[in-house]
């Protein structure tokens, strides 16, 4: 059965903001999630539901930004379920798995259906309260710009930034005197710049930037070693080296960090070592640089 807050329905192709589904076979669970999300948020629609099937159909007919799903579901288990949303062309912007315990291949099987966390239970109410705000803030626009001299380069990045979970507005340029200008206006919350930037390279530009005192986190990227890159970067308030090619895992970790969000414990996970990343955090930052 689906519980529904009474909320008018929205439009079918477009995830609505305030609609949340959570689907599990403990009813309890259920209400123990449905109330933090409402103390978070009043005017949020909850739907639930303890079904493989209902969850399809609400998924279709709903579009939630939300979704919290259980691993053990009524005849379609939660991740069928899931693959079968998305094979049917729907797509789930905020999906957190609830498992009971850690289970083989927990990574490979999240990441697969796209999840952004995975919960344990009993469940961490105060991460709960984290996540729901980190949501929030991932679905708000938020302004960054990106300065490379390649066109192509650009238009790559470009997609790898779009396949991220935030809601990005990019600004582009091929300059480095350019990127200068738009930096100082103080709007971004991070910039991406080419260590080979043409007029002002990037690291010229970082250093050029940093006695401003912006509140935008700069991330410096290249094709060669970083760590050479990363040295002298740490002396102008840079916050990463970011090595191309890369992946939308590694934008989402620079994001966390620019706006200072509480990782989630999959991210963690996927991107601790061995795992390959591409992005290579500035240490050693003097403190007064840092708070810069």
């Amino acid at each position: 059965m689906v519980i529904d807050s009474g909320e008018p329905e929205g439009p079918r192709h477009t995830p609505r903001a305030n609609v949340v589904l959570i689907a599990d076979r403990d009813a309890g669970r259920r209400a123990e999630l449905a109330a933090v999300v409402l103390r978070f948020d009043p005017s949020a629609c909850i739907l639930e539901t303890g079904s493989g099937e209902t969850l399809i159909e609400t998924v279709l007919a709903r579009r939630p930004a939300l979704s919290f799903v259980g691993l053990q579901l009524d005849g379609l288990s939660g991740p069928e379920a899931v693959a079968m949303v998305r094979k049917r062309g729907a797509t789930l912007p905020c999906l957190v798995l609830v498992a009971a315990r850690a289970f083989a291949q927990w990574q490979e099987l999240a990441v697969s259906l796209g999840a952004y966390e995975v919960l344990k239970t009993p469940l961490d109410l105060t991460h709960v309260e984290n996540l729901l705000h980190t949501d929030a803030r991932r679905r708000m626009p938020t302004q960054v710009l990106l300065a490379s001299s390649s066109e192509a380069g650009r238009a790559t990045i470009g997609r790898v930034l779009a396949r991220s979970g935030f809601n990005l507005a990019v600004d582009e340029t091929d300059s480095g005197g350019h990127a200068l200008k738009l930096l100082r206006a103080g709007r971004y919350a991070l910039a991406f710049l080419d260590v080979k930037l043409d007029g002002i390279d990037g690291l010229e530009l970082a250093c050029q930037v940093q006695p401003l005192g912006l509140p935008t986190r700069l991330t410096l990227m290249t094709t060669g070693d970083p760590e050479p890159i990363a040295q002298a970067a740490r002396y102008f308030g840079a916050d990463f080296v970011l090595r191309m090619p890369f992946h939308a895992r590694d934008i989402d970790l620079a994001l966390h960090h620019a706006l200072a969000l509480r990782r989630p414990y999959l991210l963690n996970a996927i991107t601790a070592p061995p795992a390959p990343t591409a992005l290579l955090r500035i240490a050693g930052l003097a403190p007064a640089l840092r708070s810069a």
